[in-house]
């Protein structure tokens, strides 16, 4: 299995949204409930949020084809997914270390935020060293989120 991280294009705009749109449908719903996640796909945002952000991504391959990808701003991992097949695979740990060893290079902090109920993402980001700086309430989502904090 040939693994390979490289920065988004725009020709991948596709294959993230539809990455998107399935862990999203399959990892959310335990905690946000299905009108909540139905709606959210159902507005575009979350291939919007892809379009604008094709520029700040890396992506992950697995034999050629995306199988995850991370968002980031300034020192903020923003958004990090992969796709539900491909869980529990090492893959997740693999682009989580790119990344922060990207920014590390500009930043001595990081942050990222997850939702609170989001119970096997928290501990994802738990086993990978980062620590739970607060927690706050999302007015966009309805629900807390966790913010996670990372240091060199």
């Amino acid at each position: 299995m040939n693994t390979l991280i490289r920065k988004a294009v725009t020709s991948d705009v596709t294959h993230l949204i539809a990455l998107s749109r399935r862990t999203i449908s399959a990892s959310y719903r335990s905690f946000l409930g299905d009108e909540a996640v139905d709606a959210f796909i159902g507005s575009g945002a979350a291939d919007i949020y892809v379009e604008e952000n094709v520029g700040c991504c890396l992506v992950i391959l697995r034999d050629e084809k995306i199988v995850g990808y991370a968002v980031w701003q300034d020192n903020l991992i923003d958004l990090m997914m992969i796709d539900q097949a491909a869980h529990r695979q090492g893959l997740g740990t693999r682009l989580l270390r790119h990344v922060e060893a990207a920014l590390f290079q500009r930043y001595d902090e990081l942050t990222l935020e997850s939702f609170e109920g989001n119970r096997s993402a928290n501990a994802f980001y738990r086993k990978n060293g980062w620590r739970e700086v607060s927690r706050r309430f999302d007015e966009e989502s309805g629900s807390r989120k966790i913010i996670f904090g990372n240091s060199r």
